[in-house]
């Protein structure tokens, strides 16, 4: 009897240690946990969405910048000015002019619309006349008005089966500076589309523009936010009154909203090309993978 007293102390100090160890190591595991989630966490508000952010900002501006100075060039080239000063006498030499510039430029489209015939010329044709009262062709009495020289604006292609298209709209003045129409080139949405859709796979996170209403304007193939698509209102969207209540309108910035019982890291860029904002958005779920895959390295 005297023997099992030192053994049955020595068991619960093994036990108490094993314990006291296991304790040790829970308490390291926790703090790991959080101090990794707090720095992820960081990293993904501050650093990776601003990021991905600024990398399709850029791949955004560089497909654009192409037909930015195409429709400039063409706006001061001397044939179209030379040609519509001379009375628009003969169509099929702006038909040509135009199917060359698209044909050698690689662009979607290419158009000219005379101020003073409201003729839209187009590279396959003479497209149409443009009316006042018919709001398809409001763009042109916009462009005709604005103060500055060009806008990049998202239309439909008539002269493309309809085809959503970005236009860059340029202003054409004679050598007195006196407006005489507008010319450009189109590039197809669907550049822009495959764009957001190898972000999205490739950083798992999701992409999406939103004009200054909170109207979605561009998506990626499967939708915006639970499969929004196009021309719905964020505040349409049942499962984000978290977001709606933190931002009512867009506005450029980091945010953190929750939806569908799951944290959202939200990043909002300003495109001022377009007037639309970029929206980066990556779940809280995808914070976690990261977060274990740091503690796994760890």
């Amino acid at each position: 009897m005297p023997l099992s007293s030192p053994l049955y102390s020595q068991r619960w100090l093994i036990i108490t240690l094993i314990a006291l160890l296991g304790c040790g190591f829970m308490a390291t595991s926790l703090l790991s946990y959080y101090a990794s989630r707090t720095s992820i966490r960081d990293n993904i508000v501050n650093t990776e969405l601003p990021l991905t952010s600024d990398t399709l900002y850029s791949e955004i501006q560089k497909d654009l910048v192409r037909p930015i100075l195409i429709s400039s060039m063409m706006s001061r080239d001397t044939f179209m000015r030379d040609w519509v000063m001379g009375g628009e006498r003969d169509p099929e030499q702006m038909t040509r002019y135009l199917n060359e510039v698209m044909t050698h430029y690689g662009a979607y489209t290419a158009f000219f619309v005379s101020n003073s015939t409201l003729t839209y010329y187009h590279a396959k044709g003479v497209l149409k006349k443009i009316n006042p009262d018919t709001p398809l062709d409001a763009w042109y009495f916009r462009v005709r008005d604005m103060a500055t020289p060009y806008e990049i604006n998202v239309d439909q292609d008539q002269a493309n089966q309809n085809n959503l298209t970005f236009f860059i709209n340029y202003k054409v003045y004679d050598y007195q500076d006196n407006f005489i129409g507008v010319a450009g080139v189109g590039l197809k949405v669907d550049t822009v589309i495959k764009l957001i859709d190898r972000y999205q796979q490739r950083y798992q996170r999701s992409v999406y523009f939103v004009d200054s209403q909170g109207r979605i304007v561009l998506t990626g193939a499967e939708g915006g936010p639970q499969g929004a698509r196009a021309g719905q209102s964020l505040l349409e969207l049942e499962n984000l009154h978290d977001l709606q209540a933190k931002l009512p309108k867009p506005h450029s910035g980091s945010y953190e909203y929750n939806a569908q019982g799951q944290g959202h890291f939200l990043n909002v860029r300003f495109i001022p090309e377009l007037n639309w904002y970029l929206f980066v958005d990556k779940h809280e779920g995808s914070a976690l993978g990261d977060i274990r895959r740091s503690l796994y390295l760890n």
